[in-house]
């Protein structure tokens, strides 16, 4: 039996010719209604217009109705072989209200129609006059269940949606509370009955941004960043709560976009509402556009208000006794209080988080709490069990641990027998990794049963290990770090003698070389300790969110709390932004340091959400330069808190710390020379910097070197009480990076930067990084700033091609811009092109290439490898 269109459709159709297709669309109104207001309704995925028969029957004879098909979709042109993203489909309604003739209008929203309805109502604010939503999504794309990503997946994906009706069938069934009849069921498959025409529904399905790297990614967050326009505008939202994708915390989510909404739960509806409860919907849809109301603000946010505890030994310095010995007197001086919280996430069950019956946001968060008096205990039958073990001053443990309990513990008790724990980034590779060991020869090993099993692959590099404590799990020839709880938790009174080198090593990250084991000193420590307090205002009894976790022990030797953050250390990007955020605005936390790449992926979550972090008071970036984006995405998610920029690297922690709402006020001056770098700050209080002429032959020679004057790019010194004194093991690098004096040394940072006149500190890049070529010296940062300016660039590396032969830019695009094709790949690099040649610094540079994803740092994730870069350029050009 054939389906009868008109019997649910009695209106007229029209269409308009877009890009060479037809977009249907029906335009109803009463007689002499004004032509030039509209009620616009858009359907979702893998609906049409017919979803919204009811409604347009409703509200006809009262108002303009307007109900399009996208391209693809309902009774529009279904074109073969065409593929639209969010952005096309956007476009193509502005062109569609604009042959309309419309001057104001409003939007009902359903599925996919709430982010292109929302994407078009931020770029019309002032033609806006109301808003609805039913049952969709605006930025909270992680919150979809397992079954969304499945179908999303390009091989299942299009069997569900484009090969077989199973996407279709599950709708008409999983997505009613009530049994549609079969009329009913006919008319959502009536424009999708073969596969040709079902192109649109996987197209829709695919271009959900899952991740920052979807090409639609960057329209979502420029959509969700202009939301807050739109608080003005009156909303209603109307939720089906049996709704198995767009569940009852996404309803929280989207209301949260907008405090002025009336909010409309209907509990026996699912996702399409206006099936299961038509009647309900279509009237409170027919109120809420016949009442002439403005909107409700609130502008009463509570926030919450954070604790100050004082130190009532604040007036004492810091740190007698180094790391360990200022957490033994906080210990005492705050035992009752949190040393630690681990955050604990139970996902529930896996399958009913595949079928949607449980999102990611719903997952149970629990926290284990530890004080610091218990901490002391389990530090104090640690040091215990490892002095049965045999462990002496000056022995060096390797720790392989993952952040938490035992880390700080084992770690506080190696120090505290005089040992030295040392620490290695997790994620820096197996081939860093042997280095490190073989560097560093340790006497203990304590890591996880994966960790263990360095001793069987490479025994050589573990000849002189006592002993090796398995942290987790079960390995063969080691002893389960649990037996050492067995031991007395009193403290020890004979205290070994500290080692000379040091009480602490710390291995870089190999970002820029080989990595090499920091030696931290106790009077260094001490020094840096005081800083924190003085200079950064770090205070006990505060909570602290490390991202990376040797700033935990810093944090705890200063009666600081800490958080640990629920992500892999190992693979710090994959953490889940909503996880964080929970965190932070369940505890309070008031400091946070990490990476301006994680903080840039967490800010951006925020930011969709538009989730304020208004206990954080302090947010501190650094590993590489932070990008201006970043920064500004960071004070939005949380505007109560100070943002900060230190630099430094492991060997001289810090040189500067930079206040972003200072930065922003400065007058920033460029180098004489004509570059301009990125302000950093002035060096910290009882630290000195100084620009030298760069050393770039006779690495480690004793020689004059000579202070440029400002503004001056050339090689950044350190000199101070908190810069490390030596290298692990590696006097040759010791040598080559310490210029000796009378009454101390110079630290290279192997960095290049300048001072201006009022001792503000540029950063200009990597000394390893400079190009010298076609006779002019090009340094990475500057010339890159200018690169990245454009809108299609994520980022860009200046790289050295040949050998030194010539220099070039490799560049980065947004997923959207990438050049596909031989033209498109042309025209880019002439934007590139006409962009260098606009600027003196980069006129001379013609050789541009495109990298999909540039190789950085684990431990930032920001740290470009240029010299891989530069050797990936040369072979393919």
């Amino acid at each position: 039996m054939q389906w009868d269109i008109r019997k649910f459709l009695p209106f007229e159709s029209h269409f308009l010719e877009i890009e060479g297709h037809r977009l249907h669309y029906f335009d109803e109104s009463p007689p002499g209604r004004v032509r030039d207001e509209a009620i616009i309704l858009l359907h979702g995925n893998p609906t049409w217009s017919f979803y919204y028969r009811k409604l347009i029957a409703r509200l006809k004879d009262s108002f303009r109705v307007v109900a399009p098909d996208y391209i693809g979709c309902g009774l529009s042109d279904h074109p073969v072989g065409v593929h639209f993203r969010a952005a096309d489909r956007v476009r193509h309604l502005r062109i569609l209200l604009k042959h309309l003739g419309l001057k104001s209008f409003s939007l009902v929203m359903h599925d996919w129609g709430g982010p292109l309805g929302s994407s078009l109502a931020v770029e019309n604010i002032s033609a806006v006059r109301k808003l609805v939503y039913l049952n969709t999504t605006l930025t909270e794309t992680d919150g979809l269940p397992g079954i969304i990503r499945l179908a999303a997946s390009p091989l299942v994906g299009r069997v569900l949606t484009k090969y077989s009706m199973q996407f279709l069938k599950m709708m008409v069934v999983f997505g009613v509370s009530r049994r549609l009849s079969r009329e009913v069921r006919q008319g959502y498959f009536h424009p999708y009955r073969t596969s040709s025409r079902r192109g649109a529904i996987w197209d829709f399905v695919a271009d959900v941004p899952f991740s920052n790297d979807h090409p639609s990614y960057a329209a979502m967050l420029s959509m969700a960043e202009k939301l807050p326009c739109l608080r003005n505008v009156p909303v209603l939202i109307i939720w089906g709560l049996k709704d198995p994708c767009f569940h009852r915390e996404m309803l929280s989510q989207v209301a949260g976009h907008f405090p002025q909404a009336k909010v409309l739960e209907i509990p026996e509806a699912s996702h399409l509402v206006l099936e299961d409860a038509a009647e309900k919907v279509c009237e409170a849809i027919f109120e809420f556009f016949s009442k002439n109301e403005a909107a409700v603000v609130d502008d009463n946010v509570k926030s919450r208000r954070w604790r100050v505890v004082k130190d009532a030994d604040a007036e004492n310095s810091p740190a007698q006794g180094g790391l360990f010995g200022s957490f033994v007197k906080n210990a005492r001086l705050f035992a009752e209080q949190d040393a630690l919280i681990i955050p604990c996430f139970d996902k529930g069950g896996l399958v009913s988080r595949f079928i949607g019956l449980q999102s990611a946001s719903e997952d149970t968060l629990t926290y284990r709490h530890v004080s610091f008096a218990s901490l002391f205990s389990l530090v104090n039958k640690y040091q215990r069990g490892m002095t049965e073990l045999g462990l002496r001053a000056g022995d060096r443990v390797l720790m392989l641990v993952p952040p938490g309990v035992d880390f700080l513990a084992c770690a506080y008790a190696v120090m505290g027998r005089g040992a030295l724990p040392v620490l290695v980034d997790p994620g820096i590779g197996l081939e860093n990794m042997l280095k490190c060991v073989t560097d560093s020869a340790p006497q203990a090993l304590i890591g996880t049963a994966k960790a263990q099993l360095l001793r069987f692959f490479k025994p050589g590099l573990f000849r002189k290990l006592k002993f090796s404590l398995c942290t987790a799990g079960i390995s063969p020839g080691c002893m389960a770090l649990s037996v050492l709880k067995k031991f007395a938790a009193a403290p020890l009174t004979d205290v070994e003698v500290q080692a000379r080198q040091g009480i602490l090593v710390a291995y870089t990250s190999g970002a820029t070389g080989t990595p090499k084991g920091v030696v931290f000193t106790r009077e260094m420590v001490e020094e840096q300790l005081r800083i924190f307090r003085d200079v950064f205002g770090i205070q006990a009894g505060e909570k602290d969110l490390p991202l990376l976790p040797a700033f935990s022990l810093f944090g705890l030797a200063l009666g600081v709390c800490t958080v640990c953050p629920p992500l892999d250390p190992a693979r710090p990007l994959d953490v889940d932004p909503s996880r964080v955020i929970r965190v932070i605005q369940e505890l309070a936390v008031a400091y946070s340091f990490g990476s301006p790449t994680l903080w840039g992926k967490i800010a951006e979550y925020a930011v969709c959400r538009e989730v304020v972090l208004s206990s954080l008071r302090k947010v501190f970036m650094a590993g590489c330069a932070v990008p201006d984006v970043v920064i500004e995405r960071v004070r939005r998610a949380a505007p109560r808190a100070g943002v900060y920029t230190p630099y430094g690297a492991t060997e001289v922690l810090p040189v500067t710390l930079g206040d972003v709402s200072e930065l922003m006020q400065y007058e920033l001056k460029p180098a004489l020379s004509g570059e301009m770098g990125t302000p950093v700050g002035r060096p910290v209080a009882g630290l000195e910097v100084k620009i030298i002429r760069p050393i770039l032959q006779g690495l480690g020679e004793k020689r004059e070197v000579s202070e440029l004057p400002a503004r001056h790019i050339g090689e950044i010194l350190a000199k101070g009480v908190n810069v490390s004194p030596l290298y692990l093991n590696r006097p040759d690098a010791t040598k080559a990076a310490k210029l000796q004096e009378v009454g101390g040394f110079w630290h290279r940072l192997g960095d290049v930067g300048y001072l201006d006149e009022n001792g503000m500190l540029y950063y200009c890049g990597r000394l390893s990084h400079v190009v010298h070529c076609r006779g002019r010296v090009y340094y990475s940062v500057p010339v890159e700033r200018i690169f990245d300016k454009h809108p299609k660039v994520r980022r860009s590396a200046l790289v050295e091609l040949y050998q030194g032969k010539d220099v070039g830019v490799v560049v980065e695009p947004f997923p959207q811009f990438w050049p596909d094709g031989e033209e498109a790949r042309n025209n880019f690099i002439e934007e590139l092109r006409t962009l260098a040649r606009s600027n003196p610094l980069t006129a001379s540079i013609d050789k541009f290439f495109f990298h999909p994803s540039f190789p950085v740092d684990a431990r930032h994730n920001a740290k470009i490898f240029r010299e891989q870069l530069g050797a990936w350029a040369s072979g393919a050009a």
